[in-house]
């Protein structure tokens, strides 16, 4: 059996990173930004910040108890012309200033691609120094050889989102519980980033059109893409070049050995099976004995939270209720029945620093691309893409700051009807977790929302 109910609380309860330990990781970087920001050497060459790997992904998963969990930014650093003959010296500028910074003085390691930040029993955080050069090539530093070594880790993350809608977002979720079949019941052991790579190659949408159904759910999504990966495999019986999807001139190879991709194969060639058997029985008991097979004990009997009943008695997604309300915040279900039948689809544009010359600049970036995070001083533009919901309908748009700057300032939370431009150009002035909802009311009920996260930090 399927047992979503039962999936949804895995992930919310045991698989997902406590949203504490999320929120320390939104409070930590800015700082390590912030002391990079003031070292006379290269504070003045920091041209942006942005996540990459599982932190851009939303694939972070809670660590075994006494480990750590681990984060990736790139710091994208002003051309310097002298340093290019000596990449290594970019990496040595943003060590020096963490070193000579008397908080991090002892928390730094220096790796080949990185300067780690290590915080006790908790979790380490990657600061990969990033340029963009004159000829338009992106590179991150290999310390080690002294060389650039091409990347493309924005490119990475929207193949990811690409793959991820094709799924209608299951394929994060997925790849959290192979991540967690991985770390917490040994199933396997394969670097992250060949394991998301391998995973959402096998994702297509050509398999919707033979199957609507194909990635209808989280167990559904699972019991197929692990099946893929299973007959991809089998298929390979010697380990293969796998291609950076968002830079194919590089490649993982240097991850793995032969031996890693064997172990890797076959272990992958017995779980599919299993999560096969799990998926296929019938009665919730005997269901939930095969599924503890697989993940363990800590799959359990759902428990709805107050927000996730809130939400089902709405019809509302979970992340569109609840929080704190504002002084003059409305909700739409206060203002309309909510009937979810349709989706709408809302993309939003960040504008690049105005310190930027062209050649630095990348072509406009989504911000689901940045992990959702951003910058004070840039420009966001949300166009609402596209909805299933059939004419005439009206569009609606709710922003919500939050955090110390927007109680200071004065909260908003107010809904807002588009004025026909099925778009919404807000400035990211403050830090704050911050949110953009867009609702579409047909016949005056709310048939379609959607939720972005705009997590704003210096």
């Amino acid at each position: 059996m399927k047992l979503i109910d039962y999936f949804r609380t895995f992930l919310n309860d045991v698989v997902n990173l406590n949203q504490s330990r999320l929120d320390d990781l939104d409070e930590r970087v800015p700082r390590i930004i912030d002391a990079i920001e003031v070292d006379g050497t290269i504070g003045s060459k920091i041209l942006d910040t942005v996540p990459q790997g599982s932190w851009a992904h939303r694939t972070i998963i809670r660590p075994r108890t006494g480990l750590e969990f681990d984060a990736d930014f790139l710091v994208q650093i002003d051309e310097n012309d002298d340093w290019n003959s000596d990449p290594k010296k970019y990496t040595n500028a943003i060590w020096d200033a963490l070193c000579g910074n008397g908080t991090y003085k002892n928390m730094v390691s220096r790796k080949d691609r990185c300067v780690r930040v290590t915080y006790a029993n908790d979790c380490h955080i990657d600061v990969v120094p990033y340029v963009v050069l004159s000829t338009g090539r992106e590179v991150i530093i290999n310390r080690s050889t002294n060389d650039f070594e091409d990347t493309n880790p924005v490119a990475f993350t929207e193949w990811l989102q690409e793959k991820d809608d094709i799924t209608g977002g299951d394929l994060r979720r997925v790849i959290r519980l192979l991540k967690y079949l991985r770390d917490h019941r040994g199933a396997f052991n394969i670097r992250s980033v060949l394991l998301t790579t391998i995973v959402g190659g096998v994702v297509d949408s050509w398999k919707t059109a033979t199957d609507a159904d194909y990635y209808k759910d989280v167990p559904t999504t699972l019991v197929h893409v692990i099946e893929d990966v299973a007959t991809w495999l089998q298929a390979r019986p010697t380990k293969p070049s796998i291609s950076d999807p968002g830079c194919p001139s590089t490649t993982f190879d240097h991850r793995w050995m032969e031996t890693q991709y064997q172990e890797f194969r076959s272990r992958i060639l017995d779980l599919a099976p299993k999560i096969r058997a799990a998926y296929d029985t019938v009665g919730v008991n005997d269901s939930v004995t095969a599924w503890r097979e697989v993940f363990g004990d800590s799959f359990k009997v759902p428990i709805l939270t107050a927000a996730a009943s809130l939400a089902k008695a709405t019809d509302l997604p979970t992340t569109i209720v609840g929080g704190e309300r504002a002084p003059q915040e409305q909700f739409i279900e206060e203002m309309f029945p909510a009937s979810i039948t349709n989706t709408v689809t809302v993309e939003c544009e960040v504008g690049e620093p105005a310190n930027m010359n062209r050649a630095q600049k990348r072509k406009a970036m989504r911000l689901r691309s940045r992990g959702n995070l951003v910058r004070p001083g840039r420009s966001l533009t949300f166009r609402m893409l596209n909805t299933d919901a059939p004419l005439p309908y009206v569009v609606y748009w709710k922003v919500r700051n939050r955090g110390p700057e927007a109680r200071r300032r004065g909260e908003r939370g107010q809904i807002v009807r588009d004025a026909g431009e099925r778009r919404l150009i807000e400035t990211s002035t403050f830090e704050g977790p911050h949110y953009v909802e867009c609702y579409i009311v047909k016949d005056q009920t709310c048939v379609a929302a959607t939720h972005v996260p705009v997590n704003i930090d210096d």
